[in-house]
């Protein structure tokens, strides 16, 4: 017997939280939350692909973890009093502000993202590669038909 699509649609909804509560334990560093580690994961990526010198503008990195401009500042001075980046001033324009890592805060990011890609490495060893391939191929199709869905309907649910 086949469950209802009731039944389908709240497997699949217990199946991502589950999922999701289990990703980000597996993704924290000790000592810091689960927000920083995100932001200096974001950051780490925004500086590598940046054009300029002085690092990651604060409004970038704000859209990229789509969190208010509050959130991003409180982010920003929990992590600068923790000596992990710092605030550039942009000389040209003293309204922009960047971001880029402190010794310290580079070296904490290289070692978030080798654990990263160890969890990972983990992951297919526990799966096997074609599950992997599997899983990346069908999370892969239904982002796509997410994404489609929410351009179609003007994005949101119903209200």
């Amino acid at each position: 017997m086949y469950p209802s699509d009731e039944d389908l649609g709240h497997s699949v909804i217990k199946a991502f939280m589950n999922f999701k509560r289990a990703e980000m334990s597996s993704f924290q560093m000790e000592g810091y939350t689960k927000a920083e580690t995100r932001f200096m994961f974001v950051l780490f990526h925004g500086v590598k692909m940046s054009d300029s010198d002085l690092g990651v503008s604060v409004a970038e990195i704000g859209k990229r973890l789509r969190i208010s401009k509050p959130s991003v500042t409180q982010q920003i001075n929990a992590l600068e009093k923790k000596g992990l980046i710092t605030r550039i001033q942009n000389p040209a324009d003293k309204r922009a502000a960047y971001l880029n890592f402190t010794e310290k805060g580079r070296a904490l990011t290289e070692e978030i993202i080798a654990a990263f890609h160890q969890n990972f490495e983990d992951m297919r060893d526990f799966l096997g590669e074609e599950d992997m391939r599997t899983l990346i191929s069908l999370l892969e199709k239904l982002t796509d038909y997410l994404n489609e869905k929410a351009k179609q309907e003007g994005g949101g649910m119903p209200k």
